[in-house]
């Protein structure tokens, strides 16, 4: 069902990665998601039956706070985080497609500086929200095709804190719940891996400010070739809030809807026992939101 070298880019991937988040001025935490977290995986199929952990660790960097007109304020935040996922594949049927299920449970150091915009420097250190993946149906097409659904659940159980009854410069989560479906189709053949990858949030209402983050849509791109061991490509993202935020049932602002345009490389080496995987995806576009880069390090294993 699956290609050796594709197998074990999947198991983080699975399991949507977060942590990025920044506390602005009139503004919550950002959307639970990160921008491109499932790029470089084959997200349409699932790895044969057993156990999957993989550690990511990825920096998060920014350096301007971007406006709707795509005017920028300096503004500096560095996230350095640990991701490690445990995925289980049973080996069970469920409506004709193979059954997986996960859980990724990120802990990072935070740092943001907002002084030139009339803040201050804070360091903070703690976990993010506790991500379940308790469905991930994955059916095989034929032809090198595949298809997946799952649906992802944020435990509002992170780091956050309050300052006056507004959520802290230092609050690191998010205190409130997040449901997130996703769908990817990937064709996997002759060392090829071309996937697109579909991620929709839905938030809750943080009970402390009232204020609902709108929903917002992700698309994760990847297009790879495996030649032996190695596993060369391009990976990119696509993401878009489509609601409004809210506070008191009043639209926040011009509706703080983010939008982000990320691209980069992806280099990988399947020693056998392990797989280790790094992606870099650079800001190109961004609007309502820090100009966001990442770079991905992961390894990944069965056991």
């Amino acid at each position: 069902m699956y290609i050796r070298s594709n197998r074990k880019t999947l198991i983080a991937a699975v399991l949507v990665v977060s942590c990025w988040s920044v506390q602005v001025p009139a503004a919550e935490n950002l959307s639970p998601y990160e921008p491109g977290a499932t790029t470089g995986a084959p997200m349409g199929a699932l790895p044969p039956a057993g156990f999957y952990l993989t550690d990511d660790f990825y920096v998060a960097r920014a350096n301007k706070l971007v406006d709707g007109s795509g005017k920028g304020a300096p503004l500096r935040v560095q996230n350095v985080a640990m991701s490690p996922a445990l995925l289980w594949v049973p080996g069970w049927q469920l409506f004709g497609a193979e059954y997986g299920m996960g859980i990724l449970q990120t802990y990072a150091e935070h740092d943001v500086d907002t002084t030139d915009l009339g803040g201050k420097s804070t360091k903070t250190a703690g976990l993010f929200n506790t991500i379940l993946t308790p469905v991930i149906l994955s059916w095989n097409l034929g032809h090198g095709l595949f298809t997946s659904a799952a649906i992802s659940v944020y435990l509002p159980d992170g780091h956050h804190e309050y300052v006056g009854g507004a959520p802290a410069q230092t609050s690191y989560a998010n205190d409130y719940w997040t449901v997130e479906p996703s769908f990817a189709i990937s064709y996997l053949a002759n060392g090829w891996n071309f996937t697109v990858n579909n991620v929709v949030d839905f938030n809750r209402t943080n009970p402390t400010t009232d204020y609902h983050s709108g929903s917002a849509y992700y698309l994760d791109v990847t297009a790879t070739k495996t030649i032996g061991r190695w596993t060369v490509g391009l990976v990119g993202n696509y993401s878009r809030q489509f609601t409004d935020d809210r506070q008191y049932g009043e639209v926040v602002g011009n509706g703080n809807r983010f939008e982000h345009v990320l691209l980069g490389p992806m280099l990988a080496y399947n020693f056998g026992p392990a797989e280790v995987t790094l992606r870099y995806l650079k800001n190109i576009r961004t609007r309502n939101d820090v100009d966001v880069s990442f770079f991905h390090a992961s390894v990944s294993f069965r056991f």
